[in-house]
This record gives structure tokens, sequence and C-alpha cells, in this order.
């Protein structure tokens, strides 16, 4: 049996926990926000053979990685043009400044709904393997502490 200091005991310890979890809760949000490279609009386009690739993911790796307290990774999805807006810690927030290579690959497709199999329909963009990795495509970029529109992305099906 529990006697009733135990049980005031535990009420109290369960007061005290829903009275300051939330607390924890919003130092830990407040040191993800201090963590935060700051960020600047970036915006593009994706062409194969002149026309635009829809439904194209592009990421970004940062050259100097070391800068990057949480491995932030900047990435963006096309649009029907070919267009795209980046962003890296919420919708449409752009990437950090700095260098970067670029990995663009159209994903998706058959039943994986992780999206991680090349799609090979007719309806999507035939993109070379070699443009998926950033490390293989051959396509840099540099983000600048201001607003950002990038050359065209100008991919070839050779």
């Amino acid at each position: 049996m529990f006697s009733f200091a135990s049980r005031r005991c535990r009420v109290f310890s369960l007061v005290l926990l829903v009275a300051i979890g939330p607390a924890f809760a919003g130092c830990a949000k407040q040191e993800f926000q201090n963590m935060r490279q700051p960020t600047h609009p970036v915006q593009g386009q994706v062409m194969l053979d002149g026309k635009p690739v829809a439904n194209a993911t592009i990421v970004f790796k940062p050259v100097d990685a070391a800068k990057f307290k949480w491995r932030e990774q900047p990435q963006a999805k096309s649009d029907a043009e070919g267009r795209f807006t980046v962003f890296t810690y919420e919708a449409n927030d752009g990437a950090p400044a700095g260098e970067y290579r670029v990995g663009i690959a159209v994903l998706g497709g058959g039943d994986d709904e992780g999206g991680d199999q090349v799609r090979r329909d007719a309806s999507a963009a035939k993109l070379p393997a070699r443009y998926a990795d950033a490390s293989t495509s051959g396509l840099t970029t540099t983000v600048e502490a201001k607003p950002n529109t990038l050359p065209t992305f100008e991919l070839t099906g050779r």
C-alpha cells in the first residue's frame, strides 16, 4: 500500500513536471534557433537540353561543411517550369551563405513511398546519373548574404 505522503510526493512531482516541462522545451527550441545559420533567399531553374525539368530534387552540399553546426543541407523541388526555391530549416527560407556542390535528381515513382527510386516513366525527365550526386555532377553555386537568383542549371542528356 502507498502512504498518503508518497501519494502526495507523486502528485507534487507530476505537477512540477507539468509546470517546468514546457520551459525546458522552450529552452531547447531557443537553443536550436541560436545555432541556426542565417539564411538568404535562393531561387533558380533547372533545364535539360533546353527544356524545364519538373519534380527535380535539388540538393546543396556545402563545400566547407565545418561551418555548419547542424549539417544543414539546403534543398528544393522544381515545379513544372523547372523553377525552384531553396529551403534549409523551413519552407522558402533560403540557404546559408557559402559555396556549394549541387546534386539534381528526379526522385519517386513506383510504389516506393520513400521516394528513393529514380523515376523511369515517360512523364519524367531522364537525367544522367552523374547529376544526382553532388560530388560527381560538376555543378556548383555560391549563395551570397543577400537575395540570390542563381544562373540556370543547364543539364545535358549526353
